[in-house]
């Protein structure tokens, strides 16, 4: 049985009026806020993000002897498209619509509005990323791409993504970015200090680059499913994220039920046309 708001509120009052009090009411309240931390945008780092002035078409040009993988219509599936040259790279929308009860909003001791737009920032920056992955996989996982996986056994070697530097390299591309996730970037820590040189300041930390590696920025991501890694070239060179509708966010109000809320969007495509670009690795641990 929950407890009842009576003894909710006589707690309040006995630890709001001293210091050590006030101290363990923020920390019970920052627990729920750890458990959902807010999600930064890496993805958008692979690829050459264009600003589409009104009226214009998002149509790029591709290697007349490659594929180009763009998001479809709908964002949830993805089309390889072979000829022509010229590739039309479709919009579509990622969108939250986060809602508040009234009665919830005296009921917390911080800013329950702002906290949720928070919230609902970082679920549409989470479902971008998952599909800019998602483009990866389907580029590396066809067996006409032009870089083959790299299958690593045990912990990832400076040898093993050299070998991953090299498949890029030999198409006269230069490797920019390095995307991991948390677990597999522990096996760079153990390397040598020479090899790696790792970058700790905040302003860093805080856009998801956790250090480079010969000339490329090592950036991790939950979304970055544990034993993938991908190597990309330049943003200009792999793909292109065409932008029609930055992330807006519009009052969403809904007054008979009581809740406030907001309409939170933004229209994109996501689109790679040069498969040379990037190598996909993938790490059998036993």
């Amino acid at each position: 049985m929950g407890m009842s708001i009576e003894k909710k509120y006589e707690i309040l009052s006995k630890n709001i009026r001293t210091a050590a009090g006030r101290q363990r009411l923020a920390a019970s309240m920052i627990q729920p806020l750890r458990r959902r931390r807010d999600y930064t945008s890496v993805g958008r780092k692979a690829f050459y993000v264009e600003q589409l002035p009104d009226g214009a078409l998002p149509i790029y040009d591709k290697d007349a002897d490659v594929a180009a993988y763009v998001i479809g219509e709908e964002g949830d599936n993805i089309v390889s498209v072979v000829k022509p040259k010229r590739v039309l790279f479709p919009l579509f929308e990622i969108a939250a619509n986060p809602e508040i009860p009234l009665t919830e909003i005296k009921a917390r001791r911080f800013d329950l509005i702002e906290r949720s737009v928070d919230l609902g920032n970082a679920s549409i920056m989470a479902e971008e990323d998952k599909k800019i992955f998602s483009c990866m996989d389907a580029v590396c996982d066809d067996p006409t791409t032009p870089n083959s996986t790299i299958t690593i056994t045990g912990n990832l070697t400076s040898a093993a993504l050299a070998d991953g530097f090299a498949a890029i390299e030999r198409h006269d591309l230069r490797v920019a970015h390095i995307f991991m996730n948390a677990k597999d970037f522990s096996d760079l820590r153990k390397w040598d200090r020479d090899t790696l040189d790792p970058d700790t300041q905040g302003d860093l930390l805080k856009t998801g680059i956790l250090g480079g590696l010969w000339g490329a920025k090592i950036i991790c991501s939950r979304m970055v499913e544990e034993g993938t890694i991908y190597v990309c070239t330049e943003p200009e060179f792999l793909g292109r994220m065409p932008v029609r509708t930055d992330l807006t966010i519009l009052s969403a109000d809904n007054p008979k039920a009581r809740l406030i809320g907001f309409s939170m969007f933004e229209q994109l495509g996501i689109g790679l046309h040069n498969p040379y670009g990037i190598v996909k690795m993938k790490i059998q641990r036993d």
